[in-house]
């Protein structure tokens, strides 16, 4: 690749300029120099030197373009950065009498196939627009319980729901994000979804695509190495017998870092009481 670019260096700099280049840019100045003798110095060199400067870049690039052995060595050159990116699809706010909302909903774009891309953000959109029309009416039922049981109106406190996303990884051969819904009423009532997605093949990746048929054993023995060692530090407490970690029974939720290493994420109050939050592991 090095001797590569070195040639199309030098069949860069071997590109001859057109003679009349000169004699354009030479009536350019003639010409500016004659229609703008009464406007300011500083404003006539900037226009002057802003003219010169796109007569010069559409003569080179007409050059450039007339150099197909140049143009076409150009196209091979790999270039450098992802594909796909995570774009806000909807941002907008609900506010009620019931539920105060913040939304963001994301969508995925420069997936080389359309029809994933399409129905990943057809899943998305409709997830999280359920999930809202759902928390709105568990806000209506809980505010009609308050004020039915003696509750007023003046001190009601609305709920508040927030959807919103967070890019884990991206690069040229996969994007890694998460999309979730908090509400205030209760913890059971947030939902995280995971989405990992090969660029490369067009599909969603699965852990067994990376960690293997043997991804049980792996994630078992990683996450119970992981959790006896945060256990030596006193802050930190998980449960025991059978309501602790007792190895994996389903396919986790998982997402992918920017080391490209698998991430298990554990619920909150799923292994852990619930000032300890989600618990992540991430899997060597």
């Amino acid at each position: 690749m090095d001797n590569k670019l070195k040639d199309l260096k030098n069949e860069y700099y071997s590109i001859q300029i057109p003679n009349e280049l000169e004699n354009i840019v030479n009536s350019t100045i003639k010409n500016y120099e004659k229609n703008n003798e009464k406007r300011p110095s500083y404003i006539r060199n900037f226009a002057l030197a802003a003219s010169i400067f796109i007569v010069f870049a559409g003569m080179f690039v007409t050059t450039l373009n007339m150099n197909k052995s140049f143009a076409q060595s150009m196209s091979k050159v790999p270039i450098i950065g992802s594909i796909a990116e995570l774009l806000i699809f909807k941002d907008y706010e609900i506010h009620s009498d019931v539920v105060d909302a913040e939304i963001k909903i994301p969508k995925v774009e420069g997936l080389p196939d359309k029809k994933i891309e399409q129905k990943i953000n057809d899943e998305i959109y409709e997830k999280m627009k359920s999930g809202v029309k759902e928390a709105e009416e568990r806000a209506k039922e809980y505010k009609d319980a308050y004020i039915s049981t003696g509750g007023t109106e003046e001190s009601f406190r609305k709920i508040k729901v927030t959807v919103d996303y967070n890019l884990k990884s991206v690069n040229d051969n996969l994007i890694s994000f998460i999309v979730y819904q908090h509400e205030s009423l209760a913890t059971a009532y947030a939902e995280t979804y995971y989405y990992n997605i090969d660029i490369t093949n067009n599909e969603i990746i699965n852990i067994e695509n990376i960690l293997g048929k043997d991804y049980k054993k792996i994630i078992d023995e990683s996450v119970y190495t992981q959790i006896e060692e945060r256990k030596k530090d006193e802050n930190n407490s998980f449960f025991e017998g059978d309501m602790g970690f007792n190895g994996i029974t389903k396919v986790p939720n998982f997402y992918i870092n920017k080391d490209g290493k698998v991430v298990v994420v554990f619920d909150k109050y799923e292994i852990a009481p619930g000032y300890m939050g989600e618990q992540e592991f991430v899997i060597e």
